[in-house]
C-alpha cells in the first residue's frame, strides 16, 4: 500500500516539479517529501479506520444501554475514550520532517521504515474490528459475555497504543541519523 502511494505521488508531480526533481540535491529532497506525504496519507487512513470503529463502538454502547446493560457503560466508555485518543494520536503523529538544508539528514530507508511501521498499524485496527464484530452479535446476551468482549477490546487498544508508542523510538532513530551533506 505505502509503495503504491509513493509511486502515485511521483506520477502526480507536475512538469516544474519533475524538472526540479532532476536537479542534484533537489531530487533526493523531493523523494523524501513524497515519502513523508505518503506516510502522512497512511496515518490518516489508519486514523479514519480507527474513527470508524469508534463510531461503531458508540452505536454498540447505545444498544447496550437500551438493552439494560447500565452496569457496563463505564467499561464501554473507557474503551471509547481509548479508541478516540488513539485515533487522534495517530492522526497528529510526527512524520520525520527535516528541512532541505538541515544538518540532520533523514535517510529514505528510514522514512520507508516509518511508512511500513504506520502501515502495519492496520493489523491492530483489524483486531479491533474483529472484536467489535463479535460485540455486534452480543445483543440480548448476558452481561458476562459483554464484559469479556469489552475487556478484550480494552486489551487490544492498550496493545495498539503501546505499539504506536514504539513509533517515537523510530522517529528518534530517524531524527538522530546524520548523513553527509552530499546525500
Amino acid at each position: 500500500m505505502d509503495q503504491d502511494l509513493l509511486r502515485q505521488g511521483k506520477e502526480a508531480m507536475g512538469p516544474v516539479e519533475t524538472v526540479l526533481a532532476s536537479v542534484p540535491g533537489i531530487k533526493g529532497y523531493k523523494e523524501k517529501e513524497l515519502r513523508r506525504a505518503t506516510d502522512k496519507a497512511v496515518r490518516e487512513h489508519v486514523a479514519r479506520r480507527l474513527q470508524e470503529q469508534q463510531a461503531r463502538l458508540t452505536n454498540l454502547q447505545g444498544e447496550l444501554l437500551r438493552s439494560g446493560g447500565l452496569s457496563l457503560v463505564d467499561d464501554m466508555e473507557r474503551a471509547n475514550t481509548k479508541l478516540q485518543l488513539l485515533a487522534d494520536r495517530v492522526r497528529t503523529a510526527s512524520y520525520g520532517y527535516a528541512p532541505l538544508f538541515d544538518l540532520v539528514r533523514v535517510k529514505e530507508a528510514q522514512l520507508d521504515a516509518l511508512m511500513a511501521f504506520d502501515a502495519n498499524l492496520l493489523t491492530g485496527v483489524e483486531r479491533i474490528e474483529a472484536i467489535l464484530d463479535n460485540m455486534a452479535t452480543l445483543a440480548g446476551r448476558p452481561d458476562s459475555e459483554w464484559l469479556e468482549a469489552i475487556r478484550a477490546l480494552n486489551t487490544a487498544l492498550d496493545q495498539l497504543n503501546t505499539e504506536f508508542g514504539r513509533r517515537s523510538e523510530l522517529i528518534t532513530q530517524v531524527g538522530s541519523a546524520s548523513g553527509s551533506a552530499g546525500e
